[in-house]
């Protein structure tokens, strides 16, 4: 094992530190409509979140699946508003939701089983399950917790070893067992690992390098001045947006990105400014934005101004009058099966990136 587990309930409340940040409200500076939207998205989260029975913690949710995934988003959305598992206005949500959380997992440590995409849902409920170390106020659970992480952090490692063509090593797709590679997918476990590190887990240094090899292999230029990254190095002949604004976010938390790639990208992405559906979503409309606004977020500047101001815009007329979001008329089927917690939570995420709680999804030099 590769991982440091801390038992001792003083070091949890250490790292827990890492975990969640309060900053001072100054820092908050989405619009007053966005901040209105949040609070009531919020709202609708914890109205809905089931209470009773064995899916307490989790949001209703047609394919089963799917459930862990958008627990684990729902979660995340409470955590990036300052709410954590023993604190806060949403803590018997958070608290419900890890409670709900720690029992899905395998013998081998995987989140993602019974479904052909896995990996996402591994990833996903691993980072809010980081989210919650040092902050359940139980040592018990603390401990539980950190082993958990743990073990959830080797199934990256090892998908991550298994042997792979050149255009395609370093990275991770589906599943744990495949040998083929994605950015998407890639982008989840990194910032998996992201978030273990700064909780105190060990993450072997070359793990970052190779993934990050695969990430920089991704980049295609356009034309002079303009480029952006690819979904599958080696395979896909175009780059798209939202894989684009996910590297971006990669990039300037884990790696040192040239200026002049990062100024080809954003003049690539100016041909895609927010709207409601679209095909530069590839009908994943808000996973989609939400990697474009990471990676706006992270350049930061007059470019983030510009796209925050825009995608506010588009979200807050889209919110229902309940508090949650709708998904647009192009979106892919599949992904109602997901539930109304999904959109909401991912909305959230969106709209509460200047609030800046949680360190795995702070504007930051790099770390290493």
């Amino acid at each position: 094992m590769h991982h440091l587990i801390r038992s001792a309930s003083a070091t949890f409340i250490l790292l827990g530190t890492c975990c969640v940040c309060w900053w001072p409200a100054a820092l908050r500076a989405e619009s007053v409509a966005a901040g209105r939207a949040v609070d009531a998205g919020l709202r609708r989260l914890a109205a809905t979140q089931v209470v009773e029975g064995p899916n307490a913690g989790s949001w209703d949710c047609p394919r089963a699946e799917y459930r862990p995934a958008t627990a684990g988003l729902a979660g995340l959305a409470f955590l990036a508003n300052g709410s954590t598992p023993a604190e806060g206005p949403y803590a018997a949500e958070v608290m419900r939701t890890l409670r709900y959380i720690l029992p899905r997992m395998d013998s081998d440590g995987y989140v993602g089983q019974g479904d052909p995409s896995g990996m996402y849902i591994h990833a996903i409920v691993l980072q809010f399950a980081l989210g919650c170390v040092g902050m359940t106020g139980d040592p018990t659970l603390e401990g539980e917790l950190a082993r958990w992480c743990e073990r959830a952090i080797a199934v990256i490692e090892r998908a991550q070893a298994i042997r792979r063509n050149p255009t395609e090593r370093g990275g991770w797709r589906y599943t744990p067992t495949t040998n083929e590679s994605d950015m998407s997918v890639t982008s989840w476990q990194l910032l998996a690992l992201h978030a273990a590190r700064q909780c105190g887990f060990e993450v072997r240094p070359d793990l970052i390098a190779d993934a990050l090899a695969f990430v920089r292999s991704a980049y295609l230029e356009v034309e002079p001045g303009r480029a952006g990254y690819v979904y599958r190095p080696g395979i896909s002949r175009e780059p798209e947006p939202s894989v684009t604004g996910v590297a971006l976010c990669i990039r300037a938390i884990l790696d040192r990105p040239d200026d002049a790639q990062t100024a080809a990208t954003l003049a690539y992405l100016d041909s895609f400014p927010p709207s409601w559906g679209g095909d530069q979503y590839k009908q994943f409309y808000f996973l989609a934005s939400f990697y474009l606004a990471q990676g706006m977020f992270q350049v930061g500047g007059p470019a983030w101004e510009r796209h925050r101001a825009a995608v506010e815009e588009v979200l807050v007329a889209r919110q229902s009058g309940d508090g949650g979001w709708p998904f647009p008329p192009d979106n892919a089927p599949q992904t109602k099966l997901t539930g109304p917690a999904y959109p909401t939570a991912l909305a959230i995420l969106v709209l509460s990136l200047e609030r800046q709680y949680l360190p795995v999804y702070q504007r930051q030099r790099p770390l290493y």
